[in-house]
């Protein structure tokens, strides 16, 4: 098995690759730039994009290693999931792990915690053949099927079983690690003990489409911290992708939708607001730029009082020259401009922009540009978002700091 060790957004030197690995290598991992190297032949330069964690391609293994490192990846991925249940590792994280093998402890603890009372089970509807009736028959196939014929029987009924959305994507996660090189033993025998105890569970078919999320009650909440994960795990990744002639499978993480996720939660739990008011991309307010509707608008970060919003902002963690590019600026100001509002805020990772202010001529408007270092300390992470009491040009009801000490 070979391995080749890359940075995120870094150019590196020629390396060989076969034609099937180079395609396949193409196809499985968004914004990789693959070049031929000058002078040389079979020999390819490789610059990873926002995309990090590990790609294997036959008998290559690629790990893409974010710049900031593996351990503050962990905990924005890990916080922006469940606040409430984020830990700080008890031990620091080798720099030989890359992400995969980082993130099977806390996965496997995650699902270890849900199933500990036993696998959750739930009814899911059966149309099957039978000699017997069971449930209610279904005529119309009956009828289609059988041509008049008394057996079998085409029946529905509902099976209560642990074969449920919970527990295939607790399963279809399992299998997407599992599938990847693991180098180190104890992470191999857990992945095949929590194997052994979803054996039976049916995995997901879910390359190239939406990850489906269960519905929550207060039946399967105990679920949701694994299940989020187990979401995050095979969201970004490819079960069984194939390309030509070799076989991959990947885990990939989009630092872009990371940072995102991140600020936007952390934002949240320091304005102590519900969801409902600081949503996901300003979810369940349709906000367009034009009066015809045709340019639809989905901000990063919103904050919503009784249906009208009063704080805008966005969260920005790509690649930039060291100022703030043009088009980063132009989107924060169609925010500004759909929702009447002043003052808004871009969110930058620290040294992808530079902290100030940016007033726009002739608009009346001004735009807050803040950075996050999010290499530093996760308790100094979350110390430095908290310190700042004034966002976006916005002030909170007295009872309320819009970023609370």
């Amino acid at each position: 098995m070979r391995t080749l060790v890359l940075t995120e957004y870094q150019r590196s030197g020629p390396h060989p690759l076969t034609v099937a690995e180079r395609d396949a290598l193409r196809d499985l991992v968004p914004g990789l730039t693959v070049q031929p190297a000058s002078g040389e032949r079979d020999r390819y330069v490789l610059t990873p994009g926002s995309a990090v964690g590990v790609a294997r391609v036959g008998d290559l293994t690629v790990e893409l290693r974010p710049k900031v490192g593996v351990a503050p990846v962990l905990f924005l991925v890990s916080y922006a999931l469940d606040p409430r249940a984020w830990k700080e590792p008890k031990a620091p994280l080798a720099e030989s792990e890359n992400l995969a093998e980082a993130i099977i402890p806390l996965f496997v603890r995650a699902a270890q915690q849900a199933i500990r009372p036993g696998l959750l089970h739930g009814y899911r509807r059966e149309d099957e053949s039978l000699t017997t009736v069971r449930g209610r028959i279904r005529i119309e196939d009956q009828f289609r099927r059988r041509q008049g014929l008394p057996l079998p029987v085409e029946v529905s009924y509902d099976d209560f079983t642990p074969d449920i959305l919970e527990n295939q994507l607790l399963r279809t996660a399992l299998d997407v690690l599992g599938r990847l090189h693991i180098r180190f033993e104890p992470s191999r025998q857990a992945l095949a003990r929590l194997h052994n105890q979803l054996a039976g569970i049916t995995p997901l078919l879910t390359p190239g489409r939406t990850v489906p999320e269960p519905l929550w009650t207060r039946l399967n909440e105990h679920y949701r911290p694994a299940v989020s994960l187990a979401r995050v795990i095979v969201g970004r990744s490819a079960l069984e992708a194939r390309s030509g002639a070799v076989n991959g499978s990947v885990f990939l993480v989009d630092m872009n939708k990371v940072f995102e996720d991140f600020v936007r939660v952390a934002l949240q739990g320091a304005l102590r607001l519900p969801g409902r008011q600081f949503p996901r991309g300003a979810s369940g307010h349709p906000l367009q730029l034009d009066v015809e509707g045709h340019v639809e608008l989905r901000p990063d970060l919103s904050w919503w009082e009784h249906g009208v919003c009063v704080f805008v902002g966005d969260c920005k963690y790509k690649r930039t020259q060291g100022e703030v590019p043009n088009a980063d600026v132009y989107q924060v100001l169609a925010y500004l401009t759909a929702l009447d509002l002043n003052e808004g805020l871009l969110v930058y990772a620290q040294g992808e922009g530079q902290p100030g202010e940016l007033t726009i001529r002739s608009a009346h408007k001004r735009i807050h540009v803040r950075t996050i270092d999010v290499s530093k300390d996760p308790q100094d992470v979350l110390r430095d978002i908290r310190a700042h009491r004034r966002i976006g040009g916005v002030r909170p009801p007295p009872t309320r700091s819009i970023l609370s000490r």
